[in-house]
């Protein structure tokens, strides 16, 4: 458990980077759906179809962060519940910000999108720490991923 050991001390379980480490799985599977729908549906408005692959990938990312990110000590029906608020903002949010974003600069849309992923994704780790998991170091498991 050496890699679990170094894991927890280089990115400990709550942190920003922890997130970022996680959410990288999240991101990859969000980004790729996306592409396929942008490459599929071009005729759709690129909100839409950020929409729902946000949607889409935002059921396994409350998942991924429950198991790798934060931890278990609030059952996941209190977890997934809260975190669809969280999703849905995220989800509005970011979906009018790649729309904007599309149309002043619609020659930058990849690298726009990826910034527009890590600033929401700054938000969504924030509320998700506060007050989904409502998590707390001193109080953290001894538990590593």
């Amino acid at each position: 458990m050496v890699e679990s050991s170094l894991l927890s001390r280089l990115a400990p379980r709550g942190s920003l980077l922890r997130f970022g480490i996680a959410g990288s799985v999240n991101s990859l599977a969000f980004f790729i759906l996306w592409e396929v729908f942008l490459m599929v549906l071009s005729d759709i408005d690129v909100r839409i179809l950020w929409g729902t692959a946000w949607g889409l990938t935002g059921v396994m990312a409350h998942f991924v962060h429950r198991a790798y990110t934060f931890d278990s000590r609030k059952p996941v029906k209190w977890t997934f519940a809260t975190s669809i608020p969280t999703y849905v903002i995220s989800l509005v949010g970011s979906s009018f910000t790649i729309g904007e974003l599309s149309g002043m600069y619609p020659t930058n849309l990849r690298e726009l999108s990826v910034l527009n992923m890590l600033a929401w994704g700054f938000i969504v780790w924030l509320t998700m720490r506060v007050l989904v998991f409502q998590y707390k170091e001193d109080e953290s498991h001894s538990q590593t991923a």
